[in-house]
């Protein structure tokens, strides 16, 4: 398995300012998700039968109820790579299966390449997990609930390092062959979801995108490296 694991535990609220340091933040593209345009976004693989994504009442719902088929949201370029990734996310209604709510970074479409971060809200697990060739998961048990929202940050950076972010805790992953750069995305399986204010920041990510209710902050710059972080 390719994906391995660097930090054992739960980092706790203390730890959440050397989160942020994780990414050096350039440009922000951003989705309120206020009004009914969805031109930004396209369902991979679309299947009519089975998944839909709509918007209502400035949220973006998400529905695929048969198992064990998962839906993408994706929106973005092949060429956006070493971003962060965040949203507020609420489980709705589950299906027939583990229902289950996410983020996709580095999405190649076509090549059926991504990272993959998931709260599993039947086995009380968040998982770091790699789909590509030499695929790996990491996951650390968390306990989630229906009709609540979290707030999910997701980032990958250059050398395969990669992180989940679930409210004010968050754990870590490593990489050892790191996949190309890829579209941004909002994954569901076995569920009805909501999604709320999406965000993607990195160094060649575009400011931009449809958002209407709040500004893009000014560019700055966080020198922090992924290095100190894994000494503590």
């Amino acid at each position: 398995m390719k994906l391995t694991k660097n930090i054992t535990t739960f980092l706790t609220v203390s730890c959440l300012l050397l989160s942020i340091c994780l990414f050096s933040y350039a440009g922000t593209w951003r989705d309120d998700f206020e009004d009914d345009n969805t031109n930004e976004w396209v369902i991979y693989n679309l299947n009519r039968q089975l998944e839909k994504w709509w918007i209502d009442d400035g949220e973006a719902v998400g529905e695929i109820l048969e198992d064990p088929f998962y839906s993408i949201w994706n929106t973005g370029e092949l060429s956006w790579e070493h971003y962060s990734v965040s949203c507020r996310v609420m489980l709705v209604e589950d299906g027939f299966g583990p229902p289950q709510i996410g983020l996709t970074l580095h999405d190649r479409e076509e090549e059926s390449s991504r990272y993959v971060f998931l709260i599993d809200f039947e086995n009380d697990v968040a998982s770091i997990e790699r789909w590509a060739p030499g695929n790996g998961i990491v996951g650390r048990t968390f306990t989630a609930e229906e009709n609540t929202w979290y707030t999910l940050t997701a980032t990958v950076m250059d050398e395969g390092s990669l992180s989940f972010q679930i409210d004010n805790i968050i754990f870590a992953a490593t990489d050892d062959t790191p996949l190309e750069g890829g579209k941004a995305g909002l994954i569901i399986s076995n569920a009805r979801a909501k999604f709320d204010d999406f965000q993607v920041n990195g160094e060649n990510i575009p400011n931009g995108g449809p958002a209407k209710s709040f500004a893009v902050e000014p560019t700055k710059k966080l020198t922090t490296t992924w290095g100190n972080l894994k000494k503590r």
